[in-house]
């Protein structure tokens, strides 16, 4: 499980992703996703059909393991998931997004503010949601609540897209929080009871001691993110923790400060569902 204390690696992930949800982009890969254009040499039309099949497999792997070293900052793993992504993704995809390797390697921290960044996300996402989201799970967000969720899904890979149709102004997140077997009580009651009463990033993130942090997006007001995760057996909860206000209170709710009011999940926003 990742550290996700307040002062870890997956606070700070989760502040510049608040950033680029400002901004409007979609992904939480906040060292980016990069890849090579890699021409494969085809060796008649059954192999070729074969090493397809095994490219999309390894070009999955590579996506979600992408996220998950970005989860904890892990600069290495992520140059190594990208690197496997290289030699399996399609080249139409690599060609989008090969833009960033040079940034990436260069200035990781320009990454974030780039115009490659956009670019590469949209091509990586919507490859990932056509062949490696199986189930695929439409989630929409609107106001204080998630529709579209179901109650029980198979264990193994899950794609999910998440779309902000809200009436207001908020950004919302969808944090996929596997509960910890020896924690009592509903996923839900759990980690509003460990949230506590004060809202700041640190509460937040003290809080997921008692959970996994499996994945998980970011929307801003109209926006719409895909991603996709690994999800093993147990009871599990879709939250959005932002602040109720988001939209004036985030840039201060991820610097660190606390903020009035309440979360999005006091307000209901939240979805209970076992893997199995």
């Amino acid at each position: 499980m990742p550290d996700a204390s307040p002062g870890s690696s997956v606070a700070a992930d989760a502040r510049k992703h608040a950033k680029r949800g400002r901004r409007g982009t979609s992904r939480r890969w906040v060292a980016g996703t990069a890849c090579l254009l890699l021409v494969l040499a085809a060796c008649g039309d059954d192999d070729e059909s074969a090493s397809g099949d095994e490219n999309t497999a390894a070009a999955c792997d590579a996506f979600v393991a992408i996220d998950e070293a970005t989860f904890v900052e892990d600069f290495e793993g992520i140059i190594a998931a990208i690197e496997d992504f290289v030699a399996t993704a399609p080249d139409d995809v690599a060609a989008a997004v090969e833009p960033l390797l040079p940034l990436l390697r260069s200035d990781p921290d320009a990454v974030d503010e780039s115009e490659e960044l956009a670019a590469a996300e949209g091509a990586s996402d919507e490859w990932a949601w056509d062949n490696c989201a199986d189930p695929q799970i439409e989630v929409e967000a609107l106001n204080f609540a998630f529709s579209g969720m179901p109650s029980e899904i198979d264990a193994g890979r899950v794609g999910f897209r998440l779309v902000n149709a809200t009436q207001t102004d908020e950004f919302h997140e969808a944090l996929v929080l596997r509960k910890g077997d020896d924690v009592a009580g509903s996923p839900s009651a759990a980690l509003i009871s460990a949230l506590g009463d004060e809202v700041s990033v640190d509460n937040t993130f003290g809080a997921f001691a008692e959970f996994t942090l499996v994945g998980g997006g970011l929307v801003d007001p109209e926006g719409d993110d895909i991603f996709v995760v690994d999800l093993e057996p147990g009871e599990y909860v879709l939250a959005c923790l932002l602040p109720v206000g988001s939209a004036e209170l985030l840039e201060a709710y991820f610097s660190g400060e606390h903020v009035e009011g309440e979360y999005h999940i006091h307000q209901g926003m939240f979805a209970e569902f076992t893997v199995s």
